[in-house]
Parts: structure tokens; sequence; C-alpha cells
């Protein structure tokens, strides 16, 4: 009977590790976000292609986005982000944040591109950080045998 409280002992303490991990990620891909969006400048752009790659004998999509700089310049970058399948028609106009120092530096304005990951993240940080609380909790109260 010990050694079993001893090993759920062990696995709240690495599922407060895992949600502690967890959130760190969440809150630095957030980070990555804020501090991109902070001094990004938005236009709108359009899915011209996909750039197709062939990882691990799956097909993998790129979106390729156009849009025209404040300066003027027509740049065609491909997105941050690839797909199991074109997940944007092409010829669809989508939001686009780039940097204006470096206008190559572009992404889709988008949740799934931009917040998806940190998000996840943070939710599974979250749930893990307080399964590993509440099994140490439970612990804690159980009656001796």
């Amino acid at each position: 009977m010990q050694l079993a409280v001893r090993f759920v002992g062990l696995a709240a303490r690495l599922l407060l590790a895992l949600g502690l991990g967890c959130l760190l990620l969440g809150g630095y891909l957030a980070w990555q976000s804020l501090s991109f969006a902070s001094t990004a400048v938005r236009t709108t752009g359009t899915v011209v292609s996909y750039h197709e790659t062939n990882h691990e004998g799956r097909t993998r999509y790129r979106p390729r986005v156009r849009y025209t700089t404040l300066r003027g310049d027509i740049n065609t970058v491909a997105g941050q982000m690839d797909y199991t399948s074109p997940r944007i028609p092409v010829g669809t106009e989508v939001p686009v944040d780039y940097q204006e120092g470096d206008t190559t530096r572009m992404r889709i304005a988008t949740f799934f591109d931009n917040w998806l990951g940190a998000s996840i993240a943070a939710g599974v940080g979250v749930l893990t950080f307080l399964g590993g609380f509440f099994v140490r909790r439970q612990i804690r109260h159980a009656p001796a045998a």
C-alpha cells in the first residue's frame, strides 16, 4: 500500500512539473506573438499558391501570400505554418502582419496561425497542473492504512 502511495505521489509531482513546463511554454509562445504583433504592420494579402513539401511520406502545404507594403513593395512570402491540406483556397484574401524593418517577416494574422500553439500549451499546462495539485491533495488527506 505504501509503495502505491509513493508511485501516486511521484505521478502527482510529475504532473505538477509538466503543468508548469507547459505553462511556461504557453507564456513564451504568447510573448513571441505579442512582441511580433506590437511592431507589425497590418495589411491584406492574397494566397497565390502553396509550397508543397514531403515530410515522412506525407505532403505538407505552406501557403504563399502576396501582399503590398506601405512603401508599395510587392512581396510573396511563405506563411510560418504548414498544414496537412491546403487550408486556405488559392485566391483568398487573408489578413497579414509584417515587420516594417524586414518586410519578408510575415505572419497570416489569424488565431490559428498566431495563438493556437500558445493556447493549447497553456490549456494543457493548467489541466495537468490542476491534476497534479488535486492528486497531491488527495494523498495528503487520505487515511493512513
